[in-house]
C-alpha cells in the first residue's frame, strides 16, 4: 500500500552516522526558529527514507508492504507539505482545537491514503501505526538538526500538534465506514487484484523467455510454463538456481557475484547447443517486502550461431589476407632482387662505358688529331664508329645501332625509300642525279649489312618503321 514505507534499497547505510543518516542542513548553519527547522525538512528526503525503514522493520510493518520508493516519498509529503504551506504563509495553527475542521485541507492527502488502504482491508490500527512511526522519525531528525534545545522542542511540539490533529480526523473518518461499505470496496479491490493478477500469470505464460524467481538463498519458488518446458526437468521448485542453470557458483552469494545484477550474461546449456542471454534482478529492487532474486533468460541460440558464422568468416579473410600479405612481401622481395640486379648491371655497364671512353675512344681521338694520313684518319674515326654503335647497342636503347652510321643525305634517301619513292622520285625531290641516289641506296645497304641477306631497303625500313608504331587492336 501506498501510505507504508517501501524504498529501493540503494540509499547506501554508509550515510548513517551515530545511527542516524548525515543531515542535508548546510554545515555550520544553524536555524534559530522552529519554523526555520521545519523548513529545512524539505532537504531530508533520504534521511526520512532510511530511518523511516529502520522504524517500520522493527514495529514489524516492513514485511507487510509492497509499495515503491516514489509511494512512500508520497507519504513523507503529504503529512509535511501542509505543514510546510503553513509555515510559509505564517498561517500555523496554536492550538490543536483549530485543526479539527480541517482548515485548508491539509488532512485530506493522508485520509485518501487511508480510504484506499481500507479498501484494500488494512486494519486501523496498522495504518495509524504506520503513521505514528512517520511522525517519530520526523522528530527524530528534527532533534539531530544543529539548533537550540528549545527551538527543536517548539519544532517538535508544531509537528506532533499537527499530527494529532490528523490522526483525529483519520479515526473520525475511518469509523464512518460501514461494515458493508468495506466488505464492498474490499470485494471490488480483490476483484481487480485478481484481474491484474491474471493479466500477468498470462503474459508470463505466453513469452517465450524463460522465468524463474527464487528466494534469497536461491532456491527456485516459482517458474514460468516456458522455463518448465525449456529445462526439461522436474521439481525445478525448491533446487537451487545454480544447479537448474548449470552455473559456476555454489551459493546466492557467489551468483550475485559472478552475475552482476542489471547486465546481460551469455550462458549454454546441453553441451552448447543452446545459448541463453541471462539477466539477473533483485526483487527488493521492486519491494522491501521481496528479498529474492528474479532470473529472466531469452534463447540467443540463433544470434550466436549467427555471430559464430561471422567470426569464422572473419578469421578466413584474415588468414586469406595473412597469405597475400606474404605473396606481397615475397613480390617485393622478388622485385627488390630484380632492381638490385638491374642497378649491378647499369653500374657494371656505366663502368663498361667509362673504360671504354677512358681506354679506347679518347686515346684514339687523340690519335686522330695528330693523323696527317688520310686513310688513317678514316680508320681511326671508322673505330670510334665502330665502338659508339657497340655501345649503343650494349645500352638497351630501342631501334638498330647502325642506322647512326647514316650521314644526313643517306638518312633523307631512306625516309623516302620507307615512303614508298622510287630512286627517280627521290632524285627529283633532292634535286640530285638518279646516279647519286644508287650510290646513297648502295652505301645504306652496307651499312646496315643487308648485302648478301635476300632482304631488299624497303622492306628493311617498313620493318624498323612498324617496330616504332602503337600495336593496333
Amino acid at each position: 500500500m501506498d501510505f507504508l514505507l517501501c524504498l529501493l534499497i540503494t540509499v547506501s547505510m554508509k550515510t548513517m552516522r551515530k545511527g542516524h543518516p548525515d543531515r542535508c542542513v548546510t554545515p555550520g548553519a544553524r536555524p534559530e526558529t522552529p519554523e526555520a527547522l521545519i523548513l529545512a525538512l524539505e532537504g531530508e528526503v533520504e534521511a526520512f527514507l532510511v530511518l523511516w525503514a529502520r522504524a517500520m522493520d522493527r514495529a514489524g510493518y516492513l514485511r507487510n508492504t509492497t509499495a515503491k520508493r516514489e509511494d512512500c516519498i508520497l507519504s513523507y509529503l503529504g503529512f509535511m507539505e501542509p505543514i510546510w504551506a503553513c509555515v510559509k504563509a505564517g498561517t500555523v495553527a496554536g492550538e490543536f482545537a483549530e485543526l479539527l475542521p480541517n482548515p485548508g485541507g491539509f488532512a485530506d492527502a493522508v485520509i485518501g491514503m487511508a480510504r484506499r488502504h481500507r479498501a484494500r482491508g488494512v486494519t486501523s490500527e496498522m495504518f495509524i501505526g504506520c503513521f505514528k512511526t512517520l511522525v517519530q522519525v520526523v522528530e527524530e531528525i528534527i532533534r539531530e538538526f544543529p539548533a537550540p534545545a528549545e527551538t527543536k522542542l517548539s519544532a517538535v511540539d508544531i509537528i506532533r500538534r499537527y499530527a494529532d490533529g490528523l490522526e483525529t480526523l483519520l479515526t473520525a473518518d475511518w469509523s464512518v465506514s460501514t461494515v458493508k461499505d468495506a466488505t464492498d470496496r474490499l470485494d471490488e479491490a480483490n476483484r481487480r487484484l485478481t484481474l491484474q493478477k491474471n493479466k500477468y500469470e498470462n503474459i508470463l505464460a505466453s513469452t517465450t523467455d524463460l522465468v524463474l524467481v527464487t528466494d534469497a538463498g536461491g532456491l527456485v519458488t516459482e517458474a514460468n510454463e516456458a522455463a518448465r518446458t525449456f529445462l526439461e526437468e522436474t521439481g525445478i521448485i525448491g533446487r537451487p538456481i545454480w544447479r537448474v542453470l548449470g552455473l559456476e557458483a555454489s551459493s546466492m552469494a557467489e551468483v550475485v557475484g559472478y552475475y552482476a545484477a542489471g547486465a546481460s550474461h551469455e550462458l549454454s546449456l546441453y553441451e552448447d547447443t543452446v545459448f541463453l542471454e541471462l539477466k539477473v534482478t533483485p526483487l527488493r529492487a521492486v519491494s522491501l517486502a521481496s528479498d529474492g532474486y528474479l532470473f529472466l533468460l531469452a534463447n540467443i541460440t540463433g544470434h550466436v550461431r549467427q555471430r559464430e558464422m561471422l567470426e569464422e568468416r572473419v578469421q578466413e579473410r584474415t588468414a586469406e589476407l595473412e597469405q597475400e600479405k606474404r605473396r606481397l612481401e615475397e613480390m617485393n622481395i622478388t622485385l627488390r632482387n630484380v632492381l638490385g640486379a638491374i642497378e649491378r648491371d647499369r653500374e657494371e655497364f656505366l663502368r663498361g662505358l667509362a673504360d671504354t671512353v677512358e681506354n679506347l675512344l679518347l686515346p684514339t681521338l687523340k690519335r686522330l688529331r695528330g693523323e696527317d694520313s688520310a686513310a688513317a684518319r678514316k680508320g681511326y674515326v671508322d673505330l670510334v664508329a665502330d665502338r659508339l654503335v657497340r655501345l649503343y647497342a650494349a645500352s638497351g636503347a630501342d631501334g638498330d645501332a647502325r642506322l647512326l652510321l647514316l650521314t644526313p643525305s643517306e638518312m633523307k634517301v631512306c625516309q623516302f625509300v620507307q615512303a614508298g619513292s622510287s630512286s627517280k622520285d627521290i632524285a627529283e625531290a633532292l634535286n640530285l642525279s638518279v646516279a647519286t641516289v644508287q650510290t646513297h641506296r648502295r652505301n645504306i645497304r652496307r651499312k646496315l649489312k643487308l648485302q648478301n641477306r635476300g632482304l631488299n631497303l624497303f622492306t628493311y625500313l617498313q620493318a624498323k618503321g612498324h617496330e616504332d608504331e602503337p600495336p593496333v587492336d
